[in-house]
């Protein structure tokens, strides 16, 4: 048994309140925290949400607030959640922190200074439901291939991580981590994604023209940060203000997503 453990939620969305989803994933997590503390582990269970995003822009421009006073008024709502039932999570994590803010700059600095950070335009169809892109195989019927809403077709400038250089590494990484991806069915699957198919570049921006609400890019204030490269960073921020300082290096990596 680890010294330490560390488990986290999903962060979720706050463009409306709580249901039965959040609860259900939360309360699993909550049990795998709580027999590991039985079993000894020093134990960091993360919870919180993921506040940027032009579904929540577009939720407090519905409600006719400021999207930080919308979800000012949402946070409490799964706070209390949690305490009705009886969660025992160490941490609550709002991607609004200024905190987390800075993390998110920082980590957007040193990838630009290393030169894994570049801008082209991108053309493709946009589901604003699911806030990413889609190529042409990808749609039919002019619907997202998940939500199975209507797409846009969208041509705009971005910043884009160079993500495909690290197939192999991905490749070779999971190979030899066995348990790093589980259920075994979800690693092969992965495995032979990476295997088969091109991994493309990510993009991790979005133009202020179209969406506001989120974390400018350090180096270009005309831009700010894509909400899933935002959102992900929450597992790494959380550690450095959420956790005792000693801590952080310890508890990294996290042990269950």
């Amino acid at each position: 048994m680890s010294k330490t453990f560390y488990i986290t939620t999903p962060i979720y969305y706050v463009n409306d309140v709580p249901h039965i989803g959040h609860a259900y994933t939360t309360v699993a997590a909550d049990v795998v925290a709580r027999y590991y503390r039985l079993r000894g582990s020093d134990v960091f269970f993360l919870t919180g949400l993921d506040e940027h995003g032009q579904k929540v822009q577009q939720a407090a421009a519905k409600a006719g607030i400021d999207p930080k006073a919308y979800c000012d008024q949402l946070a409490p709502k799964f706070q209390n959640l949690w305490t009705r039932l009886h969660i025992s999570n160490d941490a609550f994590i709002r991607t609004t922190d200024s905190q987390h803010e800075a993390y998110v700059r920082t980590m957007l600095e040193a990838l630009n200074k290393k030169g894994l950070i570049y801008q082209k335009a991108y053309v493709g169809w946009y589901c604003t439901f699911d806030e990413r892109f889609w190529t042409e195989k990808d749609v039919e019927n002019g619907l997202c291939p998940d939500c199975k809403r209507p797409v846009e077709r969208l041509s705009e400038q971005n910043y884009f991580f160079r993500m495909s250089q690290y197939q192999s590494a991905l490749v070779d990484y999971i190979s030899a981590h066995p348990n790093f991806i589980q259920p075994v069915f979800r690693k092969h699957e992965v495995l032979g994604f990476l295997k088969s198919k091109e991994l493309g570049d990510l993009s991790i921006s979005r133009p202020k023209s179209r969406l506001s609400w989120g974390i400018e890019l350090p180096f270009d204030h005309n831009f700010v940060t894509y909400v899933w490269f935002d959102a992900l960073a929450n597992y790494l921020s959380a550690l450095e203000y959420l956790t005792p300082r000693e801590k952080k290096v310890e508890f990294w990596p996290a042990d269950v997503h």
